[in-house]
């Protein structure tokens, strides 16, 4: 027959066990969403995943063109290299199954950026996209970053030469 101090010791033992095991299987806590945007780089991107093909648009309410988005889901704080259309941040931003809408951005030295007028905004250009929850960012080649709200539903686009 075994003591009872034994039994009582090996059951303490193995609880303990199971109680570091536990805690070293914990999930990682998950990183804050200004650290993980501050952190997007450029040579680290994925290639963006395939959409379903470009669909027709139709004549909108105000005169320019509304659009599905037709992208695929992306992995969450994962960089994506992406480029603006040809009229830039007038071009449909079309990323993660959704159309983003501009908020605003920051040069590279981290001044407001003139969304309207920089040559950068108002052309095609080449960066990284990254998107967590609702919110993402395109970062330019040269530093510059766009924030971005997630669209709900299909968006109109205005015509652009």
């Amino acid at each position: 027959m075994r003591s009872p101090s034994l039994l009582l010791s090996l059951l303490l033992s193995v609880a303990s066990a199971m109680a570091a095991c536990a805690t070293d299987m914990a999930p990682p806590p998950e990183p804050s969403r200004a650290h993980t945007f501050e952190n997007i780089a450029l040579g680290q991107a994925r290639e963006m995943p395939s959409g379903d093909p470009f669909a027709e648009g139709r004549r909108g309410p105000t005169g320019g063109t509304v659009f599905d988005p037709t992208s695929a889901a992306v992995v969450e704080a994962v960089s994506y290299r992406f480029s603006l259309g040809h009229c830039g941040l007038l071009s449909p931003v079309d990323v993660d199954g959704s159309f983003w809408d501009t908020l605003d951005g920051t040069t590279a030295a981290g001044r407001p950026l003139d969304l309207e007028h920089d040559t950068e905004m108002i052309n095609q250009t080449a960066g990284v996209i990254a998107v967590i929850g609702n919110e993402a960012r395109f970062r330019t080649e040269s530093g510059a970053v766009v924030r971005f709200n997630r669209h709900d539903g299909d968006r109109e686009f205005p015509g652009c030469d």
